[in-house]
C-alpha cells in the first residue's frame, strides 16, 4: 500500500534519473571546488565526475522529456544502426543511414504525436509517440548528422497541431 498517489509516483520515476544526476553533479563539483582550491588531486577528480554528471544530467532530462505513458500499441525497437516498430496494423524496420527525413504529425488534442521516419526508397516508418520504448527515440536519432534532440522533445512537449519536420538529410555536395 502506497501512501502517494499514482499520479505522483510517475511524476517521481519520471524525474528520478535527472535528479540522481544533479545531486551528483552539483556534490562533486562542490568537492571538486573545494579540493582543486586546496591544490588536492582528487579535487581535480571530483570536477572531471561533476562534467560527466552535467553530461549525464543532460541525456536524463531530455529521456524525461520525451517519457510519454505508455498507452499506445506496438513496441520500438532499438538495434545498432537501426530502428523498428512492431504494432498491431504495421510496422518494420530502418537502417539509420538510411533515414533521409523525420517529422512528427502532432495532434494538438489530447492524442499523443506520431513519429514519421521515411528511408531512401521512400518506405516509411509510423511510430506513436506513446508506444513502449519510443521515448527511447529522440536520443537513438542523435547519431544523425545535425539532428538535434533538444528540437525534436519540444515538439513532442508541444504537441502542436500538424505536420513538424524535426530533420532533414541533406544532399551531398556534387562534385563537378
Amino acid at each position: 500500500m502506497s501512501f502517494l498517489r499514482p499520479e505522483a509516483v510517475a511524476v517521481l520515476r519520471r524525474w528520478a534519473e535527472p535528479a540522481a544526476a544533479a545531486t551528483l553533479a552539483v556534490l562533486a563539483g562542490w568537492t571538486g571546488l573545494t579540493g582543486a582550491w586546496q591544490g588536492s588531486a582528487f579535487g581535480w577528480l571530483a570536477l572531471a565526475a561533476a562534467a560527466l554528471a552535467l553530461f549525464w544530467l543532460r541525456a536524463a532530462t531530455i529521456g524525461a522529456l520525451a517519457m510519454r505513458p505508455v498507452t499506445g500499441a506496438g513496441m520500438l525497437i532499438l538495434r545498432e544502426g537501426e530502428v523498428g516498430y512492431l504494432g498491431p496494423e504495421r510496422g518494420g524496420f530502418l537502417e539509420l543511414d538510411d533515414v533521409i527525413l523525420i517529422e512528427l504529425y502532432g495532434s494538438g488534442g489530447g492524442r499523443p504525436p506520431v513519429w514519421r521516419l521515411v528511408g531512401r526508397e521512400g518506405l516509411a516508418l509510423i511510430v506513436p509517440a506513446n508506444a513502449e520504448g519510443a521515448d527511447q527515440l529522440p536520443e537513438a536519432l542523435t547519431v544523425l548528422p545535425g539532428y538535434s534532440d533538444l528540437t525534436a522533445v519540444g515538439l513532442l512537449q508541444r504537441n502542436l497541431p500538424g505536420r513538424h519536420l524535426v530533420w532533414e538529410r541533406l544532399p551531398a555536395p556534387r562534385l563537378t
